[in-house]
């Protein structure tokens, strides 16, 4: 039975050579995605084996798509996929649900290993970052993520901090979110009074040093 891929990155030459090789390779890609959120639709309609994930997209990103999927479809396994290794951003992904973490300098082979692994219900990570996770005696260290920074704050606000760090207007979050502008005006209020900061540019710096945005 072919294992049924779901591609989720903002770029649209990463999805269509993505795909290409996949099925190359036998496996059934059903869906490409542009973004976090059209990540969640395709696998709550589709329930695919695996979801490529790109971590830095826009309106939604990777790491709050991974933890929606894993919460609204538990049996599908995601895999991060980012030129990020950075091991705090990669905290971040594992804690959200990911099974895997593959850096988009790696050759195609370990991406195509990495999607057989998960599948048998196996962790995947490239030797670089599983460096990161072992000490000197060869024990495995635990995830730092369950102490992250931005759990200060809601999903839902991380979402709005997101839109805002993105330049967004409150009338376009809220079309976004599909809620209304005082909703989004309060969010913004509340955001701002937990993290104690008060400017767009702070929180623009904030989100980025939290991986809530990325510099790519």
């Amino acid at each position: 039975m072919k294992i049924r891929v779901i591609i989720a990155d903002d770029h649209a030459i990463i999805r269509e050579g993505l795909k290409n090789l996949f099925e190359k390779k036998g496996m059934d890609v059903i869906a490409v995605a542009r973004n976090g959120r059209e990540a969640i639709d395709f696998a709550m309609l589709y329930h695919p084996d695996v979801v490529m994930m790109d971590i830095s997209m826009p309106d939604l990103n990777g790491v709050e798509a991974t933890a929606a999927i894993r919460k609204q479809v538990p049996g599908t396994k995601i895999i991060a996929l980012s030129m990020h290794s950075n091991k705090k951003i990669i905290d971040k992904m594992l804690a959200s649900g990911a099974s895997g973490y593959i850096l988009k300098e790696a050759a195609f082979d370990e991406l195509y290993d990495a999607v057989k692994e998960v599948t048998k219900g196996n962790f995947y990570l490239p030797p670089s970052i599983a460096g990161m996770y072992v000490d000197s005696q060869g024990s495995t260290l635990k995830l730092s993520g369950d102490k992250l920074k931005f759990k200060k704050i809601s999903k839902k606000e991380r979402q709005v901090l997101q839109l805002v760090a993105e330049g967004k207007k409150n009338k376009d979050i809220a079309k976004t979110l599909g809620v209304s502008i005082k909703t989004i005006e309060s969010h913004r209020k509340n955001i701002m009074k937990k993290l104690n900061i008060f400017s767009i540019a702070g929180l623009t710096k904030f989100a980025i040093k939290e991986g809530i945005v990325f510099l790519d």
